[in-house]
């Protein structure tokens, strides 16, 4: 009976001890408010390192101040970067109501998760040199770019000259696509990139058929460094991965590469890395230091016309002159991509691996200079790129944060 009466009084008191929690909770624990939530957003943004220049770049447009006069109010205050925008606003006589747009416009703009794609319009110019020849490149590209989600059309042109050959041409136009996330720190991204064949073969400018190349990368940010690495696989070879080869080919590899960012004052970026290649089967070679239907010689004679599809080291050996008491170097010491414009040859030979450097200097808004070199150090090549990079649309539309 005891235990009775004990679980009615329970069941009886219970109900009237919760309501009157749920009424004193208001004044326990008040709510945020929409001001206060908003700023917290921000700050969540302000977090990722890779969008906190942005967000700032943001907030002193919208306060029509320098990026460094928040900057400098973060180190003086100690402040969040959201609590000082919205000190600034009062400041200015501005009330909550009026405050609260602004923030939400700033998020708006930084959140790809609500943002509108932005548009993509980068026309880049570069020169390659090495001691095999130098390629010219221009290559404009369009298309859109989220936070998470990216793709591009490129429609790139190339000169070569080198000691045998100087022409140009359109190259492959591709498009790429890109998908961006971070999980447990990590930043994850991957990119598909399809190829037409536009360019000509038999100048090196296309392998002449549909091209694929699928990569992944994984990176993460520790403080002013950011390592990463790549690893993807191809169905030709031309830039893929290290550098701007003197030839395409026609056939299946893998790529790797990594190394290390750094951030410097005045969003300076250097880096370092290496780089492998690793060729599957057997690999068709369109070189672009050779005419078409030609092969290697010296003085400029030419071989028999078989001598097209030679293998490499199956050409004329030592003492093997072509009249006029010339010796014919043996075809060996000369690179494969200078013995015949199209050979083919076994993927051990098209192994290649080695180590870059790179700087990234942002000239202007929309203007950057990236300049790279390159070792490749079983072909004994030594790559150095200058390469200017014009952000078309941050030119044609200065207030955005593309």
């Amino acid at each position: 009976m005891k235990w009775t009466l004990a679980a009615l009084y329970i069941s009886l008191a219970a109900p009237l001890y919760l309501c009157g929690q749920q009424s004193a909770s208001p004044l326990q624990t008040p709510l945020q408010t929409p001001l206060q939530t908003e700023m917290t957003k921000v700050e969540v943004l302000v977090a990722d390192p890779d969008l906190k220049l942005a967000v700032v770049a943001a907030m002193a447009d919208s306060l029509q101040v320098h990026r460094n006069h928040v900057l400098l109010l973060r180190k003086e205050t100690g402040q969040s970067f959201a609590a000082i925008f919205v000190s600034e606003l009062r400041a200015r006589g501005l009330d909550d109501d009026a405050i609260l747009p602004r923030l939400r416009a700033i998020r708006r703009k930084m959140d790809g998760s609500t943002a509108a794609p932005q548009p993509v319009f980068m026309v880049s110019s570069g020169v390659d040199h090495n001691s095999a020849g130098t390629v010219y490149s221009l290559v404009p590209q369009i298309g859109f770019d989220s936070r998470h989600v990216a793709a591009v059309v490129a429609v790139p042109y190339y000169r070569t000259s080198s000691a045998s050959v100087s022409s140009g041409g359109l190259g492959d136009i591709y498009v790429s696509a890109f998908l961006r996330g971070r999980t447990a720190g990590f930043e994850l991204g991957s990119s598909l990139t399809v190829g037409a064949p536009t360019g000509d073969r038999d100048r090196g400018l296309g392998a002449g058929k549909v091209t694929i190349d699928g990569a992944a990368t994984i990176a993460r940010r520790v403080r002013l460094a950011k390592p990463w690495v790549s690893a993807g696989f191809a169905n030709s070879v031309f830039n893929n991965v290290g550098y701007q080869r003197p030839y395409t080919t026609d056939g299946n590899a893998a790529h790797f590469s990594g190394g290390v960012d750094f951030t410097m004052a005045h969003k300076l970026t250097f880096g370092l890395g290496g780089f492998g290649l690793a060729p599957v089967g057997t690999q068709i070679v369109y070189s672009r230091t050779m005419k078409a239907g030609s092969s290697a010689s010296a003085f400029g004679q030419t071989n028999p016309p078989n001598g097209g599809g030679m293998m490499p080291g199956g050409g004329m050996g030592p003492g093997m002159g072509s009249g006029g008491g010339i010796t014919m170097p043996p075809v060996t010491s000369m690179p494969f991509y200078d013995q015949a414009q199209k050979l083919v040859v076994n993927s051990s030979e098209l192994r290649d691996y080695g180590a870059s450097i790179w700087l990234s200097i942002p000239l202007y808004s929309g203007f950057s200079l990236n300049t790279f070199v390159t070792r490749s150090f079983p072909f004994d090549l030594t790559t150095v790129r200058v390469r200017v990079a014009i952000d078309v649309a941050r030119l044609l539309f200065p207030r955005k944060h593309f």
